[in-house]
């Protein structure tokens, strides 16, 4: 990291693998420039935050004549290069003045202002009315305020982090690809600095065997949330009509059981679709139980097997008897015809019966607070272990932040004070729930609230540390974080878990692959279109895109990962 002041300007160089970041700063134009280059000087892709222009010869002289010390900077992408590849973290220092300690912050009356992003619907008023009460806390605890942020889809996050927008804190889950898309793309600030300094109590609570699933090529750029880091898999189906139609749902089933399940609801309630999308666009939580390796793109076939072969999905049995399973339950009239290209989400709250959903302990509530709807689950396989569990749907330090040591000290407190973490995840006491009783064990939604539709929607998966805050009413067992972390630890772990993918060297294959797989790979799991006509197509179109290229690298990569544990 080298910086370059001038009479009106800073110019900050962030150098990591094969790219490096150029920041401009006008202090007189008040605007912020951002220049990404990829490989060579003259391959360089510009995004400017705010519509202005900028001389770029004048911007290259002024970049080679910075690229000569070794400084640091709190501005930006914080990855340097040492000149042989190697990547290590920057010292981080902010480019404002940073605050000591909450007392000081007061004493002037001048916060650092931290913009909080966090996943999940909530009105602006009461996202507002949230981060004042937070803000109460953290003004006297580490001299910052918070502006919270809920609701951005993955292109407005991806928008927002391609152009440098001022973020300080984000959570990650609606990127397509989460933890790969993101370090790939260098929109996070590397950690290991951070945590060690401001981070302790954070790092008391994680688990180092999820930490270093948040590690890529030795860095740290994430923090796992406290959530569930094994997965068991299968079908969430509605209570009441189990409960109408006599059908018992065991704990672990089959296929086969599931679908006597639906054919039975579909001749009693032939308008109601017996199968619908977890989420719009056809989202489903697999039932597969392969080892992503980051893309889906070359996988493990079963990540409870000992085999580290990286194979393309849409060549493996079980994927294509999936495929089949699904063309077929479709001709059947069990699954919403729709189901690829709808538009809604929480379909069991209107005329959905069953889902494919991923089930951990509380997971029967979480769905009840996402449809309204009480369910049953049926799991397929029991707990597994991969590096995209424990590091998906977690938070970031945008590299674009001005505050890394104020977000992470913001960040330690979302691990670590009960209050903080309640009122981020589950809003305001009296408005947004209340305490069942004088224990303050568990919480319920306010008489006459609707948790559904509170103006702040309850995620607690989805913030740092859902474990220091009260269990919800429906989830009947206050003793849920002790089980959930029974059943992290329960989970049989991948032979490849902390394996993350360098994409970087078959970029242009990972683009032209992604592009098939969203042609094929959605309507055939859903059963839209005929597998013995259209997997052999979605298998050659791989091949012709590069996916034999992208598994060799992949296998590489893993092999030499193997090698060093």
């Amino acid at each position: 990291m080298v910086k370059r002041y001038t009479e009106s300007a800073m110019l900050s160089v962030c150098f990591r693998k094969n790219s490096y970041f150029v920041f401009w700063e006008d202090w007189e134009e008040k605007q912020n420039y951002i220049y990404i280059v990829k490989g060579d000087v003259k391959e360089m892709k510009l995004f400017i935050k705010k519509a202005a222009a900028i001389s770029l010869s004048a911007l290259m002289v002024a970049g080679l004549a910075a690229c000569g010390g070794g400084s640091s900077n709190g501005g930006g992408s914080a990855s340097a290069d040492n000149g042989g590849g190697d990547t290590t973290a920057a010292t981080t220092t902010t480019d404002t003045a940073s605050t000591d300690s909450g007392s000081d912050a007061a004493a002037s009356g001048d916060y650092v202002k931290l913009v909080l992003w966090g996943n999940g619907s909530a009105d602006t008023a009461d996202c507002a009315e949230v981060a004042e009460a937070v803000s109460k806390i953290t003004r006297e605890k580490i001299g910052c305020e918070i502006e919270l942020v809920r609701g951005q889809d993955g292109e407005q996050i991806n928008l927002a982090l391609t152009t440098g927008e001022p973020i300080d804190l984000l959570c990650y889950n609606n990127i397509n690809g989460q933890f790969n898309t993101v370090v790939n793309n260098n929109w996070a600030y590397p950690l290991d600095e951070l945590l060690e300094k401001y981070g302790q109590g954070a790092k008391e609570v994680i688990n180092q065997y999820d930490l270093d699933a948040c590690k890529y090529n030795g860095v740290l750029y994430a923090l796992p949330n406290q959530k569930d880091t094994s997965r068991a898999a299968g079908f969430a189906m509605r209570k009441d009509i189990c409960d109408e139609l006599g059908i018992t749902v065991p704990e672990m089933g089959t296929y086969e059981e599931m679908h006597d399940i639906l054919v039975k609801v579909h001749e009693a309630y032939p308008d109601m679709y017996p199968l619908v999308p977890t989420w719009a666009g056809g989202g489903m939580q697999t039932t597969l139980p392969a080892d992503p390796l980051g893309d889906s793109l070359g996988i493990l076939e079963d990540a409870r097997e000992s085999s580290t072969t990286v194979v393309d999905q849409a060549e493996t049995k079980s994927f294509q008897d999936f495929c089949k399973m699904m063309w077929q339950w479709n001709r059947e009239g069990l699954i919403m015809p729709d189901a690829t290209t709808t538009t809604e989400n929480a379909l069991l709250s209107s005329n959905g019966f069953a889902m494919f959903e991923n089930w951990k302990p509380g997971k029967e509530l979480e769905v009840y607070k996402g449809n309204g709807k009480e369910v049953y689950f049926m799991k397929i396989h029991g707990p597994i272990k991969h590096t995209a569990i424990p590091n998906g749907n977690s938070w970031i330090i945008p590299y674009s932040t001005k505050h890394p040591e104020e977000a992470m000290k913001m960040w330690d407190l979302m691990y670590t004070d009960p209050d903080v973490s309640n009122l981020l995840i589950n809003g305001i006491e009296g408005k947004h729930w209340v305490y069942t009783d004088d224990t303050h064990k568990m919480i319920k939604s306010p008489e006459g609230v609707d948790p559904n539709a509170s103006g702040y929607s309850s995620m607690d998966w989805a913030w740092p540390n859902q474990q220091i805050t009260p269990v919800w009413e429906g989830a009947e067992d206050p003793d849920l974080w002790t089980k959930l972390n029974e059943f992290n630890n329960s989970g049989v772990p991948s032979p490849a878990m902390g394996f993350v993918w360098d994409s970087s060297s078959v970029m242009n294959q990972v683009t032209a692959c992604n592009n098939v797989t969203a042609t094929y790979r959605t309507a055939l799991m859903w059963g839209s279109i005929d597998p013995e006509e259209n997997l052999p197509k979605f298998i050659d179109e791989l091949k012709a895109a590069g996916i034999d290229e992208i598994i060799a690298e992949k296998q590489k990569q893993l092999d030499a990962f193997l090698a060093s544990k």
